[in-house]
């Protein structure tokens, strides 16, 4: 997550390139490793189609769990092979219906050979999943195109890179249903993007206006065909800058301490520019939660204004991270009511 932290790896790979392997600097920044664009393209008059979107069941009488990773961040064979252990111990205790991911699934140079390993993994389990993609992700050899190709690939997966003409690779939807076909929740996944220059300062990107208005597309399209609001949830990697504005007002006291959970122990690094996605969320009225993850050693969950934002928990020891607040988080739509119950497991 961490710009600084970044940009000391880099400096100090570029003395490793270029002073002990004499190789050009500019090489490591280059992708070699190229993807296939998505072939599918969006527009504001496209009609929305149920059918096309992937869906899993809900079970009568059964809860429908979702097991929610952050920043696994694949990075060194040592911290890998104990996040991918951690993980192992997560699902196999959980038995969720569905895994998926806030991002920063790899990082560094060789992040298109961790991706192969996570899809390996993730596909043992032979248990629907999906990510989003963070923006350490792409930061190596392979560019987001690839990585979508490969994720989306993969048999058990229900990712999609999504639509060529607006930004991000993955963003794309996922229905529960019940067993006799009628959608319980929609699980929207969007990629927040990488980072950009503001004028002279580097700072973290945000979700796009297209994005956004693929996003209301999606809610108003779902509704439509319904004839009535479908609850739905968003995951994507960087915080909205509400997720700031939530934690003062719970520091202030005008939020009950009572219905939050969880810490902020560092910085929440939000894009510099709020688009008014949060408020487009509200106006909806589809929203219920929605989930980032990218500061490690946040994993705050409050209600702000009727949507609750959660920080998933940290897993793995790679990066940086704090022993213990590091695990997995669980999501549970119950069966009947259809209310969300938001959990974090840890792992010390």
């Amino acid at each position: 997550m961490i710009l600084k932290k970044t940009f000391h790896f880099n400096v100090s790979l570029l003395m490793i390139f270029c002073g002990f392997l004499s190789v050009s600097c500019t090489s490591i920044s280059v992708k070699t490793v190229h993807g296939i664009p998505s072939q599918e393209l969006w527009s504001p008059e496209k009609s929305y189609d149920r059918g096309s979107v992937p869906f899993l069941v809900q079970k009568e009488n059964e809860d429908f769990k979702i097991l929610l990773f952050s920043d696994i961040q694949l990075e060194s064979s040592p911290k890998d092979r104990r996040s991918l252990r951690l993980v192992d111990q997560l699902v196999k205790e959980i038995q969720p219906d569905l895994i998926l991911t806030t991002g920063d699934n790899t990082s560094w140079r060789y992040a298109d050979k961790r991706a192969l390993k996570l899809i390996r993994q993730m596909e043992s389990y032979n248990i629907p999943w999906g990510v989003t993609l963070g923006n350490h992700d792409s930061e190596g050899r392979s560019d987001r195109i690839w990585l979508g190709n490969q994720y989306e690939n993969a048999k058990n997966s229900l990712f999609r890179s999504g639509p060529s003409n607006i930004d991000g690779i993955g963003n794309y939807s996922i229905n529960i249903q019940d067993e006799e076909g009628n959608p319980v929740y929609t699980l929207i996944m969007m990629d927040s993007n990488e980072g950009r220059n503001y004028g002279e300062n580097f700072a973290y990107d945000f979700i796009h206006y297209n994005q956004i208005e693929w996003y209301e597309w999606l809610i108003n399209g779902i509704n439509t065909t319904e004839m009535k609001v479908i609850p739905s949830m968003l995951f994507f990697h960087i915080p909205l800058q509400e997720f700031e504005k939530a934690y003062q007002a719970l520091e202030n006291n005008r939020i009950d301490k009572s219905t939050a959970f969880g810490e902020i122990r560092e910085s929440i690094s939000a894009s510099p520019v709020n688009t008014g996605f949060f408020d487009r969320a509200l106006a909806l009225k589809s929203t219920t939660h929605i989930f980032c993850g990218h500061d490690h050693r946040n994993n705050l969950s409050v209600d702000w204004k009727g949507i609750r934002l959660t920080y998933g928990l940290k897993t793995g020891p790679t990066c940086y991270s704090d022993p213990d607040m590091n695990g997995a988080t669980l999501i549970t739509i119950e069966a009947g009511s259809n209310e969300v119950l938001v959990k974090h497991i840890y792992l010390y």
